[in-house]
């Protein structure tokens, strides 16, 4: 092993040009990498939910939307009025937008001389009192108008609904349809909707990108400075972890993968996991220095002490984020292959680069002790006396924090829910409660109906439906289908309140309806052989456990009123976040286990079984008080938090490199308490630090303008805590009852730490 790490060092200039010339290829690679904050990216693959509301959308030519609330002392005046019908008509001209729903192009209703007329709402600009007050009057007594879906009964506000294509840019059709309000509109106004929440995760990845990764940057090199004191404790780890991210972010790039909203975690994961490398080989280095060690047998004694303790932990690592490859999640496997390639790139450059670096650079002075005699190391040296004299003592209150903290698993709610993206106080959350308040919702759940649709007793079983959700489910807006448009318009030409009473005459109401030059109101309610409808529901974004049970009602409700005469299937977008929650919980389960699976797989080939399940202790532990203390302190299971699992096996997989130390002392002829302490009083140091780093990292995410993100950023920082805690405590205490004798797979020659 020593002849082919000094082969190496002799070849160092060779080594320093390779990674100079591939760094220089791999940055043109990141500069191809294309932004999206499209929420279709959280999206399972195959999800049957997005293939039934694309199957909506085209049939019956609908779309998401965006909800503008606009507001008024008095909407009911002919100067807003004319701007309503302004604003309709700048928003009609929108690239991308389908349909424009308003006061100003909702089709009235009226029957004279046995005709049925129809006509907009607003006909012409600046209407006198009369036809206002006849305006009013028609959406407070039409059946289809007077849920106050328009405007509301007391004039404080009117409502402009925006569909638009599937395919469109929605940050840009976001910022041209608040222009067009900015322009018309002279009261105040709310929004919501996918365009402005797209805009505002566009804006908040444009900020979160610099500020982020800076912020881990600087803290990381804090940490390396406080730790060495030298240039070059500084200096070697910030190369060594932007050649990781460079080669990373390339990768990402020539693989033409987009960034998208949560993929910010990796490159904040790649900055404070492979600093970790290098902080524990220059540990050694400057460790070898202090004990009078000449430059180069330094050098190599880290590559032969440390070096496969390094690639230990990195292969460990690279294999845990790799499990995020088998997500059906594009966006988790995009985060899968920037933190597997940049660690792996980190770990390669640490064992290669960075001796290379070091064999022609000067040998520094060290300016710190790292031989155990410094204070922090004398207090760990302390705490491994102790943990000598009583180490199943320390596993018993291990064990019993386990098992407290393991109750708390049964308490955590998952919600996957678009708008968990957003903080309360954000823009986006104000605008949707202000929306929901007024439009009962920001969002519409789709109901496709087969069967006979001009049968009255179906039409029928409809309009119960809907009028039994206002008590039943009185969260919901408005509901419309081709029931509410059969019973307005029976009224209209009837006088009478109802439905038609016979199949004929539903045929013939709705043909004298197609007559008036409605035809495109129908075919956006059914199929002109009325085998097919849909049921819009308006209704607000709510957490996916609220959202299941409210999903489970619709179901009961429709099969109580519609029987088995008709089929009824529901989508819209927040039900696919229930999907997306199921397709969480399962790639959650898989990765985590896969992972703990790989880690220990890879430590046995390397070192022994017992070794590997003596480390893996800490990493189960970390696990479960993890998860335990989400469910105490009572944070949502979330696509960020589901990350959090895999994230801290490989976190934490630097616990290795202190089992390590302890089974070279072993071998060395020490007793089992003095190996310990000294593995604590030297590799402890280190691992110390590395929490301090890795924490320090982690800790820049909860600056993140999002939520997710912010929050895996303090559960990341709090696993960092743990591993540290658990490999300083524990894992010395396990060694010492499981690991007395301790037997690798390498030769004495060959061992590391």
């Amino acid at each position: 092993m020593n002849r082919l790490w000094k082969a190496l060092l002799d070849k160092s200039w060779w080594v320093i040009g390779f990674f100079a010339v591939v760094t220089v290829v791999m940055a043109l690679g990141a500069t191809r990498i294309v932004q999206d904050a499209s929420a279709d990216a959280l999206n399972p693959d195959n999800n049957p939910i997005v293939a039934l509301n694309d199957q909506i959308s085209t049939e019956f030519n609908s779309g998401r939307a965006e909800v503008f609330v606009l507001r008024a002392p008095e909407v009911f005046t002919p100067g807003h009025l004319t701007e309503v019908k302004a604003l309709t008509t700048d928003l009609e001209a929108v690239e991308g937008v389908k349909k424009v729903t308003s006061l100003s192009n909702t089709k009235k209703l009226v029957e004279s001389d046995g005709m049925l007329v129809t006509s907009d709402m607003i006909e012409a600009d600046n209407p006198p009192p009369a036809e206002i007050a006849a305006l009013r009057q028609y959406l407070d007594t039409n059946y289809a108008t007077k849920s106050g879906m328009l405007a509301a009964h007391d004039g404080s506000s009117t409502n402009v609904v925006v569909e638009f294509d599937d395919n469109v840019d929605l940050p840009t059709i976001a910022a041209a349809m608040e222009e067009a309000v900015k322009q018309h509109w002279t009261g105040t106004y709310d929004l919501t909707g996918l365009p402005s929440m797209e805009s505002y995760m566009l804006n908040a990845m444009h900020i979160d990108m610099p500020t982020l990764g800076g912020t881990a940057l600087l803290v990381i090199l804090m940490m390396f400075l406080l730790n060495y004191r030298s240039p070059l404790g500084v200096v070697l780890p910030l190369l060594q972890v932007l050649v990781g991210l460079i080669w990373g972010a390339g990768l990402y790039g020539w693989l033409g993968l987009k960034f998208w909203a949560l993929t910010i975690i990796a490159p904040v994961a790649v900055l404070a996991v492979g600093s970790s490398f290098t902080l524990h080989l220059l540990g050694r280095y400057f460790l070898e220095l202090s004990q009078g060690s000449e430059k180069q047998q330094a050098i190599l004694r880290v590559l032969v002490k440390t070096g496969l303790g390094v690639f230990v932990s990195g292969l460990a690592i690279t294999a845990s984020m790799l499990t995020f490859l088998l997500s059906d999640l594009a966006m988790v496997r995009g985060i899968g292959v920037l933190s597997a390639a940049g660690v792996f790139t980190a770990m390669l450059s640490s064992l290669t680069l960075i001796p290379c670096l070091l064999n022609l650079l000067k040998a520094p002075k060290v300016r710190v002790k790292l031989d155990g005699d410094g204070v922090l190391s004398q207090q760990l040296a302390r705490l491994g006396q102790s943990l000598g004299r009583h180490p199943r003592a320390v596993l018993l209150v291990g064990v019993a924090t386990l098992v407290l903290a393991a109750f708390g698993i049964g308490r955590i709610v998952p919600n996957t829910s678009l708008v968990g993206f957003f903080k309360p106080e954000s823009s986006v959350v104000r605008g949707m409660n202000a929306v929901d308040k007024v439009f009962g919702g920001s969002t519409a759940v789709k109901a496709l109906v087969r069967g006979d649709l001009q049968d009255p007793q179906v039409l029928k079983g409809l309009l119960e439906f809907q009028e039994d959700l206002k008590t039943s489910a009185p969260e919901l807006g408005a509901t419309t289908s081709l029931a509410t448009l059969v019973r307005s318009l029976h009224e209209t030409l009837t006088g009478e309140a109802g439905m038609p009473a016979s199949r004929q005459l539903v045929a013939q109401e709705l043909l004298v309806y197609q007559a008036s030059g409605s035809v495109d109101d129908i075919t956006s309610l059914t199929n002109l052989d009325y085998t097919r409808g849909v049921v819009t529901i308006v209704a607000p974004r709510l957490p996916t456990h609220q959202t299941k049970v409210l999903f489970t009602h619709l179901r009961e409700r429709a099969l109580r009123f519609l029987g088995s005469s008709v089929q009824v299937e529901f989508a819209g977008d927040i039900l696919s976040e229930v999907a997306i929650e199921d397709t969480i919980v399962h790639d959650f389960l898989l990765s985590l286990s896969l992972a703990v699976l790989l880690v220990i797989l890879i430590d046995s080939l390397i070192r022994s079984v017992r070794a590997a399940l003596v480390t893996i202790i800490v990493l189960i532990s970390t696990i479960v008080m993890q998860y335990g203390l989400l469910g105490w302190v009572g944070i949502p299971f979330n696509l960020a938090t589901a990350l959090a699992g895999a994230l801290a096996i490989g976190v934490g997989d630097y616990a290795i490199h202190l089992t390590v130390r302890y089974m070279e002392d072993r071998q060395a002829g020490r007793s089992p308490e003095d190996a310990v302490v000294t593995a604590l009083a030297t590799s402890g140091r280190s691992v110390f630090f590395t929490a301090l780093t890795l924490g320090g990292g982690f800790v820049a995410l909860t600056f993140s303008q999002m939520v997710p993100v912010s929050t895996l950023g303090g559960v990341m920082v709090l696993t960092v805590f743990l591993v540290g805690l658990f490999t300083l405590t524990v894992l010395p205490a396990a060694c010492l009852v499981f690991l007395r004798n301790p037997r690798t797979s390498k030769t004495k020659e060959n061992s590391h730490a």
